[in-house]
């Protein structure tokens, strides 16, 4: 079924699936132990692939798992941080997050790349025939590069012609990861939803209360009316695994039909942040916490939903009870049930209805707002459902709502600073103040107006950075006869703005150095043939995001 679900989705043939599934092997010679799985919730989007630990290492060898050429490499300081994609036959795409290096060919293809653009950041698309890659040749070697937390491989495949992202478990890897664990549950959440509609006599959402039985969860019966909907916090664990990975499916069922359901087979980009739509983002804000819905107060197009009848809510009426079920499932077929007995009850709400403040917002219409000197733009179709938007400004300080609400698409800020004089304004930008510091925003600047794009509600103020940034704590001293070292480091980092570039010099010739933000470390290896014997003098510098420049001048020996 699987396979015939992907033959559908992805337009590729049964035969070529079934074939290529069975013949990728494992990108590492290593127990295959999982620490995110694909489709897992997280901040802002879906989880794109397969998270393999390396056993809290840098380093080991990442082989080719089939026959293919180099399609794309990508280094950067943040995201997949150094990256490398590799097309297959018959339509697959696999891509290797986080390295720490690239190996043979590929690597003297990129070094040759920095030199020439010089620049650590850079995005190479090399053609067919160029770097061709056999089944079972070292391609690279796993890291920590990035915005990775700590040494793992992310592994994901994708649909070459679409760029559909694709789960590597259907694509052989569920042969690598043992897995006999149920998926667990952590919080049952019902929610009555719209006028009229209440779950034990309130609206409030209530976190239920079950009892165990093996794989199975018996929650007390629950009195309600009306629409009512349920969500889920959980998690899957595999074999010789502490980690809290992500379920492959999760099924509700009504009376023994099925309404509403999500299966995570593929998804495309677009869909990604789409995860704020899913789960209760105000409980998430609040603690942390993904309670997955299995309704929708809206309606989104989204691959992943496989059932939606009423949008997976129940309509609670008199006389009648239902039976509501839950199963969740992770890709070895190990599943949880939950069952859920409902009963209608006349009864009126215990608590005085909460009264809305603020201006309601439709979520489908489109508003401009002017506060003092500061104008608000919301797009069409910014928001997942309708609300009520707080919002207050003084001098220089917009409150906008709170971070309790997500936003899918970007809105627009404004301000003019036309009363505003303590201030370099070549050196000021819109930005973010979250937990006491104010997060940087790229600032279109006219006149005295400024504009940014953000997703975010919160606190926003116009602000200026007027420190350079810090070159600190070199791996030599000066003038250091340098005997037994492959390499040199600094530290780096600016405390407002942030870094923009960095450029290093040795004997007044650029130099590449590896930047990893999450250190504030750059790196330069002597395997690159830069220095020389004798005296190596070093000039670095770096930017900050609104043009301050630091420059940091040394030098060390070489025998």
């Amino acid at each position: 079924m699987r396979y015939l679900y992907f033959m559908l989705l992805c337009g590729l043939s049964l035969n070529a699936q079934v074939d290529i599934g069975s013949s990728f092997e494992s990108p590492l010679r290593i127990d295959i132990i999982p620490s995110g799985t694909f489709g897992e919730l997280r901040n802002n989007h879906f989880h794109a692939g397969l998270d393999i630990r390396t056993q809290q290492k840098t380093g080991f060898p990442i082989y080719a798992p089939f026959d293919g050429y180099v399609s794309r490499i990508k280094v950067s300081s943040f995201g997949y941080g150094k990256a490398l994609y590799i097309d297959h036959p018959d339509g697959i795409t696999t891509v290797y997050g986080h390295l720490e290096a690239y190996n043979g060919d590929i690597a003297t293809f990129v070094k040759e790349r920095h030199y020439s653009e010089q620049n650590f950041e850079i995005e190479m698309y090399p053609k067919k025939n160029e770097l061709k890659v056999k089944k079972g040749d070292v391609i690279g070697f796993t890291g920590n590069s990035g915005g990775s937390g700590g040494p793992h491989l992310h592994y994901e495949f994708r649909d070459t012609k679409t760029q559909q992202i694709l789960n590597p478990l259907a694509y052989g890897m569920s042969a690598f990861v043992k897995d006999t664990k149920v998926p667990i549950v952590n919080s049952v959440t019902v929610y009555a939803i719209g006028e009229g509609a209440l779950v034990n006599q309130t609206a409030i959402p209530n976190q239920l209360t079950y009892k165990k039985r093996g794989s199975n969860l018996f929650v007390d019966p629950i009195k309600a009316k009306g629409l009512i909907g349920f969500g889920v916090n959980s998690y899957d664990e595999s074999d010789f695994n502490y980690a809290k990975n992500g379920l492959y499916s999760i099924e509700a069922s009504l009376n023994g039909e099925l309404v509403y359901a999500y299966i995570f087979d593929a998804f495309s980009f677009s869909e990604s942040r789409y995860v704020n739509a899913i789960i209760d983002y105000s409980i998430y804000t609040n603690t942390n916490q993904r309670v997955q819905k299995l309704f929708a107060e809206k309606y989104f197009p989204l691959s992943i939903i496989k059932k939606d009848r009423n949008k997976g809510l129940v309509d609670v009426k008199p006389g009648e009870s239902y039976s509501y079920k839950i199963v969740l499932s992770d890709f070895h077929n190990n599943k949880t049930t939950i069952h859920i007995p409902i009963e209608y009850s006349p009864l009126d709400s215990k608590h005085d209805p909460k009264e809305n403040v603020g201006t309601f917002i439709d979520s489908g219409k489109e508003y401009i707002f002017e506060k003092d000197n500061f104008v608000v733009e919301f797009p069409s179709g910014v928001f997942y459902n309708d609300f009520y938007l707080n919002m207050s400004s003084d001098e220089r300080r917009l409150s906008l709502h709170d971070s309790s609400v997500p936003i899918h698409k970007n809105i627009t800020i404004t301000f003019d600073a036309k009363d505003i004089s303590n201030i370099n304004f070549d050196k000021a930008f819109l930005g973010r103040i979250s937990k006491g510091k104010t997060e940087y925003y790229t600032t279109r600047k006219r006149g005295k107006k400024f504009s940014i794009r953000t997703r975010e509600f919160g606190d926003y103020t116009l602000i200026d950075d007027l420190e350079v940034p810090v070159i600190y704590k070199p791996s030599f001293s000066e003038g250091e006869l340098l005997t037994n070292s492959n390499r040199i480091e600094f530290y780096i980092k600016d405390d407002l703005s942030g870094i923009e570039s960095v450029a290093g010099f040795i004997n007044d010739k650029w130099a590449l150095f590896d930047y990893d933000y999450k250190t504030n470390k750059i790196v330069h290896l002597f395997e690159d043939g830069i220095v020389s014997s004798g005296k190596n003098e070093v000039s670095i510098v770096v930017k900050d995001k609104v043009g301050n420049e630091a420059k940091f001048q040394t030098h060390f020996y070489i025998k």
